[in-house]
């Protein structure tokens, strides 16, 4: 028996019913060609053939919840209208899947007053081909990119953003997730996981609101190329932060080898930072959190920060050997001077009650 007949058999059976489903989904596009309004209203006055009129209402169903994505925002509507993507033309809270599926650019217009009012980006899980999208100045507080997998380029600079979530984005390349100065509204964003994304180059999380603490980038693949914007445009002592960078060698970046010899961080005001390969042992206690030691590598003066306003009373320096090299006491503003010590790798800890902190150091 043909496929066509199967279908349209006259000998209804209810233990077939599920395999005539299937098959007539499978094979819907030639079925369809035989199906039209007319048909159907036939089929609904024909008694000898209940089963098919059902098929042809099941199909008829599915063929319009399958064409078309919900965009309830009426702001991204019209962005898609003006862009001609949007082909009915209607702000009506959809779009055809056809429409935006092979899309691969979406760039929103700051500019523009309405497309700074957009609160919602719902709708966007349909551009599965999107490879860039720029979206500042916006009112959205949540940005969800996980069904664009060949995302490359994700600007969203300068929204109400507390958080951002690219785990399934691997081929993500460039990141911008800070904020213009002085501009709101402003993104929020404290800490960064990108251990999913191996072609990472660029990372901008420069005048987040409370400030970035930690960059995660133990991804198996840091590569030279890397740029990190980091900081604040003008200085602010309340806008002090220290961010944590972790990544794939830690004895490599703390020497200044290859490939963390290649990147650019660029280190704004008010920016400190430290390379870890475990940042989760780094935010454990407030000192260790809030503490930077710079310059690393360091020739003469080396500065201890600690914004969160710990006396530092005492400091150690080790050599590998674990030899006590110099102790330090009531260490100020002005920091130590290790221009007397031979070069070389050096262990410096800061006891801090019943805690240790402890950080390598490169004197050179």
């Amino acid at each position: 028996m043909g496929i066509i007949e199967l279908v349209f058999d006259r000998n209804f059976c209810p233990v077939m019913l599920p395999i005539k489903i299937i098959i007539f989904l499978v094979f819907h596009v030639i079925i369809m060609a035989f199906i039209n309004i007319n048909v159907i209203f036939d089929l609904y006055n024909d008694p000898m053939k209940p089963e098919i009129f059902f098929f042809a209402i099941l199909f008829s169903c599915v063929c319009v919840t399958a064409q078309t994505v919900s965009i309830p925002d009426p702001n991204f509507e019209q962005a898609l209208i003006t862009r001609n993507i949007d082909s009915d033309g209607l702000i009506n809270g959809q779009v055809l899947v056809s429409d935006v599926a092979n899309v691969t650019t979406l760039i929103f217009d700051s500019s523009n007053f309405n497309e700074t009012q957009i609160a919602s980006l719902t709708g966007l899980e349909a551009f599965t081909n999107i490879e860039t999208l720029e979206i500042v100045f916006s009112q959205i507080t949540t940005l969800d990119v996980s069904h664009n997998i060949m995302l490359k380029n994700l600007n969203c600079r300068n929204n109400w953003l507390t958080s951002i979530n690219v785990s399934l984005n691997p081929l993500l390349e460039n990141l911008y997730i800070g904020n213009t100065w002085d501009l709101a509204p402003y993104n929020d964003i404290r800490q960064l996981d990108l251990r999913h994304n191996p072609n990472i180059k660029i990372i901008d999380v420069s005048n987040l609101a409370g400030g970035m603490n930690w960059i995660n980038l133990k991804n198996g693949n840091n590569n030279p190329d890397m740029e990190i914007q980091l900081g604040f445009s003008m200085p602010s002592p309340a806008n002090t932060n220290v961010v944590c960078i972790e990544v794939d060698n830690e004895d490599l970046a703390l020497n200044n080898q290859y490939p963390y010899s290649e990147w650019y961080v660029v280190n704004g005001y008010n920016a400190l930072y430290n390379y870890s390969g475990n940042c989760t042992l780094f935010t454990q206690n407030p000192l260790n959190k809030d503490l930077y030691i710079y310059p690393n590598p360091v020739s003469d003066v080396l500065y201890i920060l600690n914004p969160n306003g710990t006396v530092i009373n005492n400091v150690q320096l080790y050599d590998v050997s674990g030899r006590l090299v110099v102790e330090y006491k009531n260490v100020g503003d002005s920091g130590i001077n290790v221009s007397m010590l031979a070069k070389g790798v050096y262990v410096i800890k800061i006891p801090d009650g019943t805690t240790i902190t402890s950080r390598k150091i490169i004197v050179e």
